[in-house]
């Protein structure tokens, strides 16, 4: 049985063993750094600004349907597309409704969230597509997910009291995964994360802490559980978890509970009506009437777990989350070392148990789907999987903690982690629509566009920097802060970056050699450079 309560009712917010064994078992640096202020995100908003990624000609599938819903509510109070049909890049991601009007066939949330943004910018007056997506892309999924940031990184505190591990789950998740280029496009799934994982830590307080008001924090942690599956399906599963873990620990359970799902009902509400206005009925969902019929296929596209999705999702070179972002594993090893250990069971037991439950239903449900659509399309990563990455990130918290113990092993971590960063970060601001065609994008395309001079709008560009030139500030602030958050006061620092950046440049090296196909490839890569903007230099 894992507790919900340590042995004085409640776990601390630095939870330390006390026998030797133990502090063997979670050894922290003798000197530990200080806990990050908040001044210190700002590199982290700095990073994800600089660059603007984005092409016009391509009309993502993923992103114009989202910016017209947005604006059609805002300027025409409608919320079917009829009238921009001209501007879609293509009608498959298109729904036809009971009344015959097309409708995004995309989970709304973000649109909503796109509405205020936009309605505030357009009080300056009309918007180019192009002005508005940054507008829309800035205020409605950068901004929540580097606002979500300092609290994930507050919540590690439970989970381990070594500041060094804790600084390396925070660029885990910042600037090592999926969530990099997901939160720099108007994609739906950095809005769940920040959802689930916001709801999870306003939950962890509550069961954790003595509140004046915890009837507040209780309504936020259910209003931000009922806003996720309107940002992205997949959710839907997830979020009861956080509910649950609220009944079974909160005290007093019932009313806490209770709380929670009154929080909850409006968010639900509101999507149900959205559902109910365009599709007929509260609970059917823009798949079950798109113009792509694939879905039609086993309930709504799933098929159950099947080796393909699920290799598609954790182990293909081009997109499984595993090899792409290794630190995941450390997800395992954390879960396993507070399994094993009584103190930690204690302590974060039911924290612990709620994030796996989370990473294996994401992974289940993701699983379960057709391979294609569990692939998910132009892709950088599993991006289907981006929302239970904060979950992952804190598991993996006391991973990096077991991790640190010894030389080695922190050179290790350190390794895959920038590793990551590089492989995320390239393709984040060249080109953050890995075509499915491709068997190695990193090579194929990131690389490749980086090599011959290709460049995104970015701060670079706007001052008159081209090429490789333009991005390389940003490439030396991402190395400098990932430098100064992982070896900052460990035992041996430059010994220990230099180890590790070798590794992660072998790792790097390593993914060339993963088998490329030239044939799509060149094709891919013609159209890529013909829609390419802006022009190379």
């Amino acid at each position: 049985m894992i507790p919900c309560h340590g042995p004085s009712g409640g776990i601390r917010a630095e939870p330390h063993p006390s026998g030797p064994g133990d502090r063997r078992a979670l050894l922290a640096p003798p000197t530990q750094p200080r806990s990050l202020r908040s001044s210190h995100f700002l590199a982290f908003a700095a990073i994800y600004l600089y660059a603007f990624p984005y092409f016009e000609k391509l009309r993502s599938a993923q992103e114009i349907p989202r910016l017209l819903l947005a604006q059609e509510m805002v300027e025409r109070r409608i919320v079917h597309l009829d009238g921009r049909l001209g501007e879609l890049g293509s009608h498959n991601d298109l729904s036809i409704g009971p009344d015959h009007k097309n409708y995004a066939n995309k989970s709304p949330g973000p649109s909503f969230v796109a509405v205020p943004v936009y309605a505030v910018a357009r009080v300056w007056g009309k918007l180019s597509i192009r002005t508005a997506m940054w507008v829309v892309r800035v205020g409605a999924i950068t901004l929540p997910f580097l606002l979500f940031l300092p609290f994930f990184y507050r919540l590690t505190r439970w989970f381990t009291g070594d500041e060094s591990a804790r600084r390396a789950s925070l660029v885990a998740l910042a600037l090592a995964s999926p969530a990099l280029p997901y939160a720099m496009l108007l994609y739906s799934h950095n809005l769940a994360a920040v959802c689930l994982g916001g709801s999870f830590v306003a939950a962890v307080f509550l069961v954790r802490r003595h509140l004046r008001r915890p009837w507040l924090l209780a309504l936020l942690a259910g209003w931000l559980a009922g806003m996720a599956p309107s940002m992205d399906y997949q959710a839907t599963l997830a979020a009861p978890v956080i509910w649950i873990y609220v009944l079974v620990c909160a005290r007093p359970r019932i009313r806490k509970a209770l709380l929670f799902a009154a929080g909850a009902l409006p968010p639900l509400v509101g999507t149900l009506a959205y559902h109910k206005v365009c599709f007929g009925s509260p609970f059917r969902i823009s798949y079950s009437l798109g113009v792509d019929r694939a879905p039609e296929q086993g309930l709504l596209g799933f098929i159950g777990p099947n080796w393909d999705s699920l290799n598609a999702i954790l182990f293909l070179p081009a997109n499984g989350l595993i090899v792409l972002a290794p630190w995941v594993l450390l997800s395992l090893v954390g879960a396993a070392t507070i399994l094993v250990r009584r103190r930690w069971r204690e302590r974060v037991g039911a924290e612990a148990l709620v994030c796996a439950t989370v990473v294996l239903v994401y992974v289940l449900f993701v699983g379960s789907m057709l391979p294609y659509m569990a692939r998910g399309g132009w892709s950088v990563g599993a991006r289907q999987l981006v929302g239970m990455l904060p979950f992952a990130a804190w598991l993996a918290s006391v991973g990096f903690a077991w991790m640190g113990r010894r030389l080695v092993t922190r050179v290790l971590a350190l390794g895959t982690l920038l590793a990551s960063a590089a492989v995320f970060l390239s393709a984040a601001t060249t080109y953050p629509h890995w075509p499915d065609a491709l068997r190695n994008p990193l090579y194929e395309l990131s690389f490749r566009l980086l090599a011959q001079g290709y460049a995104v709008h970015s701060l670079g560009t706007w001052v008159g920097l081209h090429g490789i030139w333009s991005l390389l500030p940003l490439y030396l602030l991402a190395f400098g802060w990932c430098s100064y958050l992982l070896v900052h006061r460990v035992r041996r620092p430059v010994l220990v970056l230099a180890l590790g950046t070798a590794l992660a440049v072998a790792v790097v090296a390593g993914y060339g050699r993963f088998p490329r196909r030239s044939g799509p490839a060149d094709h891919v890569w013609g159209w890529v450079t013909a829609t390419w903007e802006p022009p190379r230099h």
